[in-house]
């Protein structure tokens, strides 16, 4: 799984890129280090270095898959909450 888009959002956030537009980045982990462990991720960015972050397991992928597919534009933070997505900021990623 591997998204690297721009959505449109709703007017509420304070911070977007060009054209009220929102980074929709989804992709997956698969450890090649011992210790490392795997993931599958949806990361919404809004300018800057925040946003919001929803992750799961590799084995729990077509939950990400289904919580992405449920994302509607414009997208909201309202939405994203509501589908068990979490802030981050850069540093955390």
């Amino acid at each position: 799984m591997h998204i690297d888009e721009l959505w449109k959002a709703d007017l509420k956030w304070p911070d977007y890129f060009l054209g009220d537009m929102l980074w929709i980045f989804a992709d997956e982990y698969r450890p090649g280090l011992i210790g490392d462990e795997d993931y599958c991720r949806i990361i919404v960015q809004a300018g800057g270095d925040w946003g919001w972050l929803f992750t799961r397991p590799l084995d729990d992928k077509y939950t990400v898959e289904r919580t992405l597919a449920q994302i509607s534009q414009p997208v909201s933070q309202t939405q994203l909450q509501k589908l068990g997505f979490i802030p981050w900021r850069d540093e955390y990623i």
